[in-house]
């Protein structure tokens, strides 16, 4: 029987990386994009209020302070939607051991398999929006704020830009099969618009980098 206790969103860093690395479905991939961009989050609001504090940044305190606020709101989100996301494959794994000895059988099986997986994605919709707002984020303290901090909040873009492409293609492998004019349809159209987002702002964050000519 699968575990039915996902981890919570209080579960330590350790016990995460623990759990996603057992030889279960759950947790998984999509809890591992949504842990990264808890990270980001983090990150971005580490960089955030290192900017704050320095008068010599006080063009920007405002910015940087509304960052902050605004990436810890994306982390918290974030961690629920880890939990969630393993929640949605423990459902799934249940699923796939119902009977499945007679059409009636079938049916709901296959029933409950789409239900979980419709789930999934939705979960990895949210989680990509999340990280491709926290991407832009990072983008905007890699380029205004503390420039001792700069490498620091280019990391959360980094982290921010790969979640997101791992929840896009999440998205896309729960929902094949859809009817093409299904709402679920149309939530796999609409992830390669949230991914080039935060690509953008990746492409943004590695340019500032770059070391200045001569």
């Amino acid at each position: 029987m699968p575990d039915s206790h996902p981890p919570t969103r209080s579960a330590s860093l350790n016990d995460w990386a623990r759990l996603i690395a057992r030889p279960t479905i759950a947790p998984g991939g999509g809890s591992a994009a949504a842990a990264a961009g808890v990270l980001a989050a983090a990150v971005v609001e580490m960089a955030a209020g290192l900017t704050a504090a320095r008068e010599a940044y006080a063009p920007v305190h405002d910015e940087a302070r509304a960052a902050r606020a605004r990436a810890e709101g994306l982390r918290q989100a974030l961690l629920t939607l880890a939990s969630a996301d393993a929640e949605a494959l423990l459902r799934f794994e249940e699923a796939l051991a119902l009977p499945k000895g007679s059409d009636s059988e079938r049916q709901l099986r296959e029933r409950r398999k789409r239900a979980a997986l419709r789930d999934a994605a939705e979960i990895q919709r949210d989680v990509l929006a999340c990280c491709s707002e926290l991407a832009g984020l990072g983008a905007a303290m890699v380029e205004r704020g503390l420039r001792s901090a700069q490498a620091d909040a280019a990391t959360a873009v980094f982290l921010a830009a790969a979640a997101a492409r791992s929840a896009a293609r999440a998205i896309a492998a729960n929902l094949e099969g859809e009817p093409a004019d299904s709402e679920f349809a149309g939530m796999a159209r609409a992830a390669p618009g949230k991914v080039a987002e935060a690509e953008e702002a990746e492409r943004t964050a590695g340019r500032l980098l770059e070391p200045s000519p001569g």
